[in-house]
């Protein structure tokens, strides 16, 4: 470590004091303070000048000695880092370059599924395009800030995103930083104590067993779902597992389904109920199938080529229920008040004044044989994709056309879904005023048959510890703030039963046998059916 004095090309002394030192065998010069006074006549190093040229060679020397000091110090703590690396993984660590970190992720389980690794990788790109506009001096992770990554996540507030998408990105880059660059102040000084958002978590409503024996008589046009519904509700396992049943995990003489669930990989055994078997027994027919038959195998092939078909299907049943979205909710509204209702004619009647109509409108000949050709194909009974397809073009002018003979003729030719007559609760969430969502929560999907399975057994008195085993959570909190969402009538027959008589004042909670012989004496010709069904999941409940 010494000082030293540089000239110009022309001869004259430069300014500024160098300082030249070793580290890690390589030879580092570094620029240091001005020099004050007049040097030495000679312009060498080692010969004395002025008090003032002395003073500033000593403040040279001091600024020259920290900055030594200080390297030698990062050295040791990145020799430290590279022989625990090395020690564990036999090999030095790597430079990270933000170009490629989105390219160099790989997830933590194999088994993860592609659409989820493409997302995180979308997350990892966004943060580095940030990086390459904010501070395009930054090419590796290592040397990204705290105070980067803090611009990054204010930034992604701004653009409104939901508590949870927050939570997760920041998971996900604190995790990354922390495997590559765990002494970087990216995570040191940020990452590593980041508070998280809280969330408005949209919760699943539990059915009431009223809600679901109406929901079973709905399902029995598409029996499919309903057997579908049924084991859902009776095993409390995921939509998932469920269309992927194999009959290797039924075991129809003990009474036990077991399965690995797909989501966590933990092993639950389940109870078969009553409800269930019925179901089973029919499923499996008069053959003896493989063990790695599924139960239902048209389930099992709608679940891999399209789940949405699963999720349509259900949300069909329900509204039929009684159970629909706000738009649904709207229209019934408007029906009823008879402002928005159209007049259903034959089809042979809509097909002859639309046709009439379009005949007699002012437009294009083009545009004119185009609503012919949709209307006559529609009225022949193809559907919107059907037609868009055959006649190659968008889904949306397919229905915007149809739409515009409905406004013609004064009334209805879009095929519309029945609605109900009575409407017993909304699928969707609330839109937050403060913070809409593109997609809002879902309030009564397949996800709420586990809810109901879990609340039915807590307030039946079920052990947490055998709800636990059914559903194969591994802590009671996750189960008591995302699953356990009893009614008010539910909670207070729950909490009558449960209480002594002292604070009953004598009187005898109602019980489900109670409830049996109320739907037992209001059974009429017309309503047995679905008295029969309501009877079943009340049976099944109190089984539990």
């Amino acid at each position: 470590m010494r000082l030293e004095l540089k000239r110009y090309d022309g001869g004259e002394l430069r300014p500024t004091w160098f300082g030249a030192y070793e580290l890690n065998g390589k030879r580092r010069v570094v620029t240091l303070c001005r020099w004050q006074g007049t040097p030495p006549a000679t312009g060498k190093t080692g010969d004395n000048g002025d008090p003032a040229f002395e003073s500033s060679r000593q403040s040279a020397k001091e600024q020259l000695t920290q900055i030594v000091e200080g390297e030698k110090s990062e050295g040791d703590r990145e020799q430290l880092v590279q022989r625990i690396h090395r020690h564990r993984y036999g090999h030095k660590v790597e430079a990270v370059p933000l170009a490629t970190l989105a390219k160099q992720w790989q997830p933590r389980k194999k088994t993860a599924k592609t659409f989820h690794a493409e997302n995180c990788r979308r997350v990892i790109q966004r943060f580095v395009d940030f990086m390459h506009g904010h501070a395009p001096e930054v090419k590796e992770l290592g040397a990204v800030e705290g105070e980067h990554v803090r611009k990054f996540f204010e930034h992604r507030e701004a653009e409104h995103i939901a508590p949870k998408t927050y939570n997760t990105e920041l998971v996900l880059l604190r995790g990354l930083v922390r495997n590559l660059e765990p002494y970087a102040g990216a995570y040191r000084d940020f990452l590593k104590t980041a508070p998280a958002r809280d969330e408005d978590t949209v919760h699943r409503e539990p059915f009431t067993p009223d809600e679901l024996a109406d929901v079973l008589t709905a399902a029995e046009e598409d029996p499919l779902i309903r057997n579908l519904i049924v084991t859902a509700v009776c095993t409390a396992m995921r939509r998932g597992d469920v269309s992927r049943l194999q009959w290797r995990n039924v075991d129809l003489r003990q009474g036990f389904v077991t399965v690995k669930t797909s989501k966590t990989g933990e092993t639950v055994e389940i109870p078969i109920l009553p409800l269930l078997r019925e179901v089973l027994i029919t499923a499996k027919g008069d053959t003896k199938p493989a063990p790695a038959d599924y139960v239902f195998p048209e389930a099992a092939n709608l679940i891999t080529a399209s789940p949405d078909a699963i999720d349509r299907r259900l949300r069909q049943v329900l509204q039929r229920a009684g159970f629909v979205d706000t738009a649904t909710a709207e229209r019934i509204h408007k029906a009823e008040d008879g402002r928005a209702a159209l007049p259903t004619l034959t089809p042979e009647t809509v097909r002859r004044r639309g046709l009439a109509a379009i005949a007699k409108a002012t437009m294009t000949e083009q545009r004119r044989g185009r609503m012919k050709g949709i209307l006559t194909r529609y009225m022949d009974g193809e559907t919107v994709p059907q037609i868009a397809a055959e006649m190659q073009l968008a889904r949306g002018l397919i229905s915007t056309r149809l739409a515009d003979v409905e406004r013609m003729i004064g009334a209805q030719v879009i095929r519309r879904p029945a609605l109900p007559a009575i409407i017993r609760g909304s699928t969707i969430a609330e839109a937050s005023a403060d913070a809409p969502r593109i997609r809002r929560g879902s309030l009564k999907g397949w996800h709420s048959f586990r809810t109901t399975w879990i609340t039915l057994a807590l307030s039946a008195g079920v052990p947490m510890e055998l709800v636990c085993r059914v559903t194969g959570h591994q802590t009671t909190d996750v189960v008591l703030k995302h699953y356990f969402r009893p009614g008010r009538e539910q909670f207070k027959k729950a909490l009558a039963k449960a209480m002594p008589k002292l604070l009953m004042n004598g009187a005898r909670a109602k019980t489900w046998q109670d409830d049996a012989l109320d739907i037992l004496r209001a059974t009429k010709a017309a309503t047995w059916k679905r008295d029969a069904d309501r009877l079943r999941v009340l049976i099944t409940a109190a089984s539990v």
